[in-house]
């Protein structure tokens, strides 16, 4: 999972072990974290947790905001110290926003040095001076029908970056909350690295964030292709308060509270549905590109984000990529005690990025 040498590993690694590692996923509307510790040389699950950053910036649950720093650092120390997180090592997932991932063609022979060549290429894609980020790139095999059709020296190269002005501002944040310096990567590899198990080779994720949903496509625990639409929770809950005629955080308590039962369940998962409608078909075309360029079948889709634990939306999403999509549940991956099992899976998609990044400290 550690292709990349600058952004994936860590200016000093991290001895996990019993003092814990705590993985932190900072995103547009909440940030999560997950404790974990080994235990007789298992990876156990020490405690995890959620706070909302609405109320940070006067507004209301669940709504994405900016937040200054100030408000920012008040955030993480809260939610570390209501978790009851002990771990002073820390893994901190770079947000998308802040990051670019791409994959790029390069014609190359098989033993040329591919560096200058992609630096040249990452001047062509990343909007931002090389200067102002972090560089980070690897060699991506080629499936047997795209090395069948492409040039003998095709080599296909992906390529991430991260601002330094972010790399900054979130190393002075954990310093703030008294963690180490982190090692950083960015979230797309902490989804795949908690849902990566080998038994499917290639499957996709997709992320439903508050703001946007990301779709990441991976081969082998790899990461081949991602693509993201601002379409996400906050929007949907707008619109189901535009149809419902209720406040924001009404809709908002009633998206989370959803009752298949209740009389107002079917207003409420069409105001939804329609909210995702042009997204989700959008991805099915990725998806489908995907497979006929590559050869390549995708055997399952994975819900991650906190917009996935709307009720039925793993059957709808069935039906749009005619595919098997469950709902994420990272924590098959560490131990925890078996009465909190139903909450695991409940929860599961919600840390999918906070859960990897912590496990980045135990490969």
């Amino acid at each position: 999972m550690n292709l990349l040498n600058n952004i994936f590993s860590s200016i000093h690694q991290n001895n996990a072990g019993e003092a814990g590692v705590v993985g932190i996923d900072i995103g547009s509307s909440s940030i999560k974290v997950v404790e974990l510790q080994e235990r007789k040389g298992v990876v156990t699950l020490a405690t995890y947790g959620e706070i909302q950053l609405g109320p940070y910036a006067a507004k209301q649950i669940g709504q994405s905001v900016t937040l200054d720093q100030k408000q920012e650092q008040e955030a993480l120390v809260d939610v570390i110290r209501e978790s009851a997180v002990k771990a002073r090592n820390a893994v901190f997932a770079m947000p998308l926003s802040s990051s670019f991932v791409t994959n790029v063609s390069i014609e190359a022979d098989a033993d040329a040095d591919l560096s200058a060549m992609v630096r040249v290429e990452a001047r062509k894609v990343i909007p931002a001076s090389l200067s102002e980020i972090t560089l980070d790139w690897a060699e991506v095999a080629l499936t047997k029908k795209e090395a069948e059709e492409s040039s003998q020296n095709r080599r296909n190269v992906l390529i991430a970056a991260i601002q330094n002005s972010a790399f900054e501002r979130f190393k002075v944040l954990m310093l703030f909350a008294g963690l180490a310096q982190p090692p950083t990567e960015i979230e797309c590899f902490s989804s795949i690295r908690s849902l990566y198990t080998g038994d499917a080779e290639n499957f996709a994720i997709l992320d439903i964030g508050a703001t946007s949903t990301k779709m990441y496509i991976t081969q082998k625990g790899v990461l081949v292709r991602m693509y993201r639409i601002r379409a996400g929770g906050a929007i949907a809950t707008k619109r189901i308060a535009e149809v419902l005629n209720v406040s924001f955080e009404e809709a908002e308590q009633l998206k989370f509270s959803a009752d298949r039962t209740s009389p107002q369940f079917s207003d409420l998962k069409r105001a939804h549905d329609s909210s995702y409608e042009r997204t989700f078909r959008e991805f099915n075309q990725v998806l489908n590109e995907y497979e006929l360029k590559t050869g390549v079948t995708v055997s399952t889709v994975f819900l991650a984000g906190g917009g996935s634990l709307f009720p039925g939306i793993a059957a709808h999403l069935k039906d749009v990529f005619g595919k098997e999509v469950v709902a994420a549940n990272p924590f098959t991956k560490v131990a925890y005690p078996a009465f909190m099992e139903d909450t695991m899976k409940d929860i599961g998609p919600s840390f999918t990025v906070a859960l990897g990044a912590a496990l980045r400290s135990f490969e």
